[in-house]
């Protein structure tokens, strides 16, 4: 067994055009939301909702690798997952690959 069998990779699309500094809630074919974003240092995903109140996102702010929740401000680094300031929990991050010019997303089996 590979590191890449501990994973279900799922295709993502619509993320090509993703731009530094954005952000877009995606609904994988699994049925999972996925939050895909764009940082100077590549493509990241996250959950969609905040692991706190279930806050979307999306409607956050990101600046730089920080992304901040709307309602009640927890930040997390998105190449990490790792709380910043006030927050107490980690936000779940997933793998990505880019293989044959196409975005994947790796689900823990």
């Amino acid at each position: 067994m590979t590191a890449s069998d501990d994973f279900a990779w799922e295709p993502l699309d619509d993320v090509d055009d993703l731009e530094v500094g954005d952000r877009r809630e995606l609904s994988l074919a699994s049925g999972k939301l996925v939050l895909v974003m764009r940082t100077e240092t590549g493509l990241h995903a996250s959950c969609a909702d905040c692991p706190h109140q279930d806050t979307p996102l999306a409607e956050g702010m990101l600046d730089g690798s920080v992304l901040t929740c709307p309602l009640h401000f927890w930040q997390w680094d998105v190449t990490t997952g790792e709380p910043l300031g006030v927050a107490e929990l980690p936000l779940e991050i997933f793998e990505l690959k880019q293989e044959d010019g196409r975005w994947w997303i790796g689900m823990r089996r």
